[in-house]
């Protein structure tokens, strides 16, 4: 098992490699001499030496056969000139199925660690130094997500929406928001809501009008889907049906949440 998950670093690294080729330069077009070795090495250490202990571990139908069809797509883009926005494309989904690759590979072995994504990284490391507290709720919720099996999601989906919270006052109090020029409160609230501290915190950092809205658009997602979450507590009856529907919602609940703290925590 050592040997396959040293293989499937390896093939990490490399994916990691093909996705810094198609971001560097300012051409369009990624060429296929320099992709073609890496896309190679690619499918020759996933298919030789990932795939087949990979096929007996997983722990979820169609993903061998998903990391099967981003390789190969990768191979077929690789055999001559092709935009690298459609190599992005690919990584992009090649990647959160390596992670949950890895994970069943070490669960198989009995090993506990926490194997996290570099965004989730990024994001436990800079908590970690600057919100110590948060870094604690993110990681317990990280845990519980990697775990799965839980009766109720509620406390996981607390714990997001609370390292939100903490992240958004200690970025913007709520006295520097509501000292800003021409700062009026919303309507029926009296201090300033997390919207308005979204938007004071990337303002202030001279984000474009397009990165607030996007970033206000992910908070009203995730007050739905925590309130959402919330719900399904008292609506679903049966325990298995709970598990595996709320657990697909908090995996969709933590993308937003993420993304939103990937923004304010600038290590996007």
């Amino acid at each position: 098992m050592a040997d396959v998950l040293g293989s499937l670093s390896d093939l990490t690294e490399r994916v990691a490699a093909l996705r810094e080729l198609a971001c560097s330069g300012r051409t369009r077009i990624l060429v296929a001499a320099n992709a073609q070795p890496v896309a190679r090495a690619i499918a020759t250490t996933y298919f030789e030496s990932v795939r087949p202990e990979l096929d007996l571990v997983k722990s979820r139908d169609g993903l061998v056969e998903e990391i099967d069809f981003a390789v190969q797509s990768l191979l077929d883009l690789a055999s001559g000139p092709r935009e690298k926005q459609a190599y992005l494309g690919q990584l992009a989904e090649l990647k959160p199925c390596l992670l949950e690759a890895t994970v069943d590979l070490m669960k198989s072995r009995g090993t506990t660690r926490l194997v996290l994504s570099t965004t989730e990284r990024d994001i436990l490391s800079t908590l970690e130094s600057l919100l110590p507290a948060s870094a604690a709720s993110y990681e317990q919720a990280l845990r519980d997500i990697s775990q799965g099996g839980r009766v109720s999601w509620r406390g996981t989906a607390t714990e997001l929406r609370e390292v939100l919270r903490e992240v958004m006052d200690h970025f913007a109090p709520d006295d520097k928001v509501s000292g800003t020029a021409g700062f009026r409160p919303e309507a029926g609230q009296s201090k300033p809501t997390q919207r308005q501290k979204v938007r004071y915190i990337l303002r202030a950092r001279r984000s474009g009008s397009s990165a607030v809205s996007v970033a206000e658009a992910s908070l009203d997602t995730v007050d739905e889907a925590v309130a959402a979450l919330a719900r399904s507590t008292y609506q679903l009856g049966s325990a298995s049906t709970h598990v595996g529907g709320t657990s697909k919602e908090i995996k969709s609940l933590k993308r937003y949440v993420d993304a939103l703290l990937a923004e304010l925590l600038e290590v996007a």
